[in-house]
């Protein structure tokens, strides 16, 4: 089984909380808290989307090429265990390009652009730059999206706002005890924070971000994976004794 390393890093929001009279049943006060956690996750999958373009007056010769090098692309991929299911080819695109003559009075062909894309999706983060530098050798010529991903994205989630959740109670029981103030019982959880009427403002939104590495750890290497963001934020409303 492997061994998933993960770094939790608690951030607790710059927000203060801060105890509000509100228009709650019973003139009730309520304290609002805000606490974020994010988690740091060594990823287990990358989507490469490659490409090959060619530019020709003679579209089917283009064409062609572009074909050998796409078919030998993947069969170099499916030598390294990529399974079939995980390589997506694109349509071809061809775009004519043209430029006035003047002593002709029209239009002529310079060339034809043509562009077709692939997507690769890698199980084993460790062969990324093997396969990636193979086939730009191989005449691959375009790089368009290189991304990290976790397959245990809600396990890690899950985590994260357990942990954000943590934060929040330990930071209403600090700044409450400092304050000399006696929490009652929750109310009210919630992603994302959430402000009391009296301080109203738009809510920050829930984010999170697994789509490519947030940090590059020096290993001595041309490349390495490093580690990507799972973030969650709640707030708590508690009843003040």
């Amino acid at each position: 089984m492997k061994k998933t390393f993960l770094i939790l890093a608690i951030l607790l929001c710059a927000v203060a909380a801060k105890a509000e009279p509100t228009s709650t049943p019973g003139d009730k006060r309520i304290f609002y808290v805000s606490a974020d956690a994010e988690i740091r996750v060594k990823p287990d999958r990358v989507y490469l989307t490659l490409g090959v373009s060619e530019r020709s007056k003679d579209l089917s010769a283009a064409k062609e090429r572009m074909g050998e090098t796409l078919k030998k692309a993947i069969a170099f991929c499916k030598t390294k265990g990529v399974q079939d299911k995980h390589i997506q080819t694109s349509y071809i695109s061809i775009h004519p390009d043209y430029r006035y003559d003047d002593d002709k009075a029209k239009d002529l062909l310079r060339y034809y652009a043509l562009t077709q894309t692939f997507t690769v999706t890698l199980e084993n983060p460790d062969i990324y730059e093997t396969i990636l530098y193979t086939l730009l050798d191989m005449g691959i010529n375009n790089v368009r999206n290189v991304s990290f991903a976790t397959s245990e994205l809600r396990k890690h989630r899950d985590a994260a706002r357990l942990a954000a959740v943590r934060a929040a109670q330990e930071k209403a029981k600090l700044l409450t005890d400092a304050a000399g103030i006696k929490l009652g019982k929750v109310i009210n959880i919630q992603e994302g924070q959430h402000m009391p009427p009296a301080l109203y403002r738009s809510q920050a939104n829930f984010s999170q971000n697994v789509a490519a590495p947030a940090a590059m750890e020096d290993a001595g290497e041309s490349f390495a994976l490093g580690t990507i963001p799972v973030r969650a934020e709640v707030t708590i409303s508690y009843e003040l004794e």
